[in-house]
């Protein structure tokens, strides 16, 4: 099957307009709407409803979607991994959350890329929500998270713990005041809310809710307020006085996880030697 029919439904099914498709993908509607019927003939089903406005997918463009995705993105990496040049004798494709990358995996790439040039590195940015899918299916090699399900495919590793505090743009104030109408509530999994109100003893006022660690950050630096973040992201504000910590809340810390399918990792000699190398590097990163 030609792989730029699957690209272009999946970009269909993203942007739910033509137009919008075929802008991101360089090419006319007529051509994008061609695409799309001549891949419906192939499957011999309709994968979109069409109006005038916009298009959405049928049950059967729903359930083929997924499909669609991984093939895509096997043959993005099979292209890759053909094109490598003769210094590179393997590649890792690492997945992970925004906070985690920010916090210690930038530093792994740069330390990993130093000491292991012969390894290519791919580096993706997932929701929890993709990450575990995307292993399983083969489109990552490793995955970093907080939340790993304990499955019999895998082989899982615990990195490192990693603090969360609660810090406020305003110094000396209580918790009760802190997690008042300024609180900014990141999700950061539905055992660290748990925890957090067992320990606290009563809920936030969160006047805003986001899974997105460094805009609860950003928008502490240009607004104020307060929430609770990895004390390695607010450790140069809070050296320098711009963040503090809310003394009387309680610091919660969360477990980091290294997930590898168990054939991969056992055959993969570099992929070990990845995992290992995070280890340090995040222990560096919490320090």
């Amino acid at each position: 099957m030609d792989i730029e029919l699957l690209r272009t439904f999946v970009q269909v099914a993203k942007s739910q307009h033509f137009r919008k498709a075929a802008e991101i993908l360089y090419l006319t509607p007529s051509a994008v709407s061609a695409r799309i019927k001549q891949l419906e003939e192939r499957l011999g089903t309709p994968l979109l409803n069409r109006d005038k406005h916009q298009v959405s997918l049928t049950p059967a463009g729903e359930r083929f979607l997924e499909h669609a995705k991984q093939m895509s993105s096997i043959w993005y990496r099979a292209c890759q991994e053909a094109t490598l040049s003769g210094t590179v004798k393997s590649s890792i494709v690492v997945g992970s959350t925004d906070t985690l990358w920010s916090s210690f995996l930038t530093r792994w790439l740069g330390e990993m890329r130093q000491e292991h040039p012969e390894c290519s590195l791919w580096a993706e940015l997932h929701t929890v929500d993709t990450l575990i899918s995307a292993l399983l299916h083969g489109m990552l090699d490793v995955v970093v998270s907080f939340d790993i399900p304990v499955l019999p495919r895998l082989t899982i590793k615990e990195l490192a713990m990693m603090d969360f505090v609660l810090v406020s743009d305003v110094k000396n104030i209580g918790v009760e005041q802190a997690m008042g109408a300024g609180y900014i509530a990141v999700d950061w999994g539905d055992a660290f809310a748990a925890s957090l109100y067992q320990q606290l003893g009563f809920g936030s006022i969160a006047g805003v809710h986001t899974n997105v660690g460094k805009l609860a950050y950003a928008m502490i630096e240009q607004g104020g307020g307060s929430a609770y973040l990895p004390r390695g992201m607010v450790k140069a504000d809070l050296a320098v006085g711009r963040m503090f910590v809310v003394e009387d809340a309680p610091i919660m810390s969360r477990p980091v996880y290294a997930a590898a399918l168990t054939e991969q990792y056992e055959s993969h000699g570099r992929l070990v030697t990845g995992i290992e190398m995070m280890g340090r590097s995040v222990q560096i990163a919490l320090v």
